[in-house]
């Protein structure tokens, strides 16, 4: 019996003959299967000593398991983080407009011709808790927009050229982009982490419409306008052939309508 384990011999020489207490159970009886287990090991006292290759296969047990889940892991606590941002800054604007109607009267009334810089100015801005506005094309050469697609964003909501736009910093980091598209209403941008990347529509970045007629709704949603094709679309529409499906194929712009229409959740097969 060794007295030290400086004095256990190394991997392929003699060992002192144990039972199998080091490792009991399934995981042993499974390392003893793959005859990845020897049952002679160094033994000081009470102390049962590990083989190289013992240790060895451990760590790549454990290695494959990491590799497994740690990115699921990530990918959910994205989903979870982007939702509760998204939900947390719809509230936002949803609060700033009932807090507006008291002062206002009610969004019916609201003046429908005003671009967005305007708009913010007049209904929203007293309203809301924001650290920074960002113009136009500060926003465009700090945080350029991509499509789900992956293609360059090449709409006026979040374009350089969009003098009329307006953009706002929440507290918590979400950004809120306000613009003047036709007398349907403002489009309403909600970027859940504000200028940090990817800034990617249907990842980071949703649209909304406000209009006085219909309050604020999800693109793709019920009241955006028929002219725009965005209408009252089922769950299949809204992922469907449409060019501005959620989809990895689409523009993504009806993302925020599908997160919506699946009671605030970002669902299995939401293209992430």
């Amino acid at each position: 019996m060794f007295k030290s384990f400086k004095d256990c011999p190394p991997p392929g020489t003699t060992y002192v003959a144990t039972s199998g207490r080091v490792f009991k159970g399934r995981f042993y009886s499974f390392l003893n299967f793959l005859g990845l287990v020897s049952k002679k090991r160094c033994y000081f006292g009470k102390v049962y000593g590990f083989t190289l290759a013992e240790v060895l296969v451990t760590l790549g047990i454990i290695g494959v398991v990491a590799a497994l889940t740690i990115p699921a892991v990530i990918t959910n606590y994205q989903k979870h983080e982007t939702l509760s941002r998204l939900k947390k800054a719809y509230s936002i604007v949803q609060q700033a407009i009932k807090l507006s109607e008291v002062e206002n009267e009610s969004v019916a009334n609201w003046d429908n011709n005003l671009n967005g810089h305007a708009f913010f100015e007049k209904y929203i801005k007293k309203y809301v808790q924001y650290t920074q506005e960002i113009t136009p094309a500060e926003l465009w050469s700090m945080a350029p927009r991509k499509l789900l697609n992956g293609s360059n964003y090449g709409g006026t909501t979040y374009a350089s050229g969009s003098s009329s736009a307006s953009n706002f910093i929440l507290s918590d980091g979400s950004m809120i982009t306000l613009n003047f598209v036709t007398t349907d209403g403002i489009w309403v941008g909600i970027d859940t982490n504000g200028i940090k990347k990817p800034n990617q529509i249907g990842k980071d970045t949703f649209l909304f419409l406000f209009s006085p007629k219909h309050g604020l709704q999800p693109l793709g949603g019920d009241g955006t306008p028929d002219a725009w094709s965005y209408g009252t679309y089922s769950r299949e529409s809204i992922m469907g052939s449409g060019s501005n499906r959620c989809s990895k194929t689409g523009t993504g712009y009806w993302c925020s309508a599908l997160i919506m229409n699946d009671q605030w959740e970002i669902a299995k097969d939401y293209p992430w």
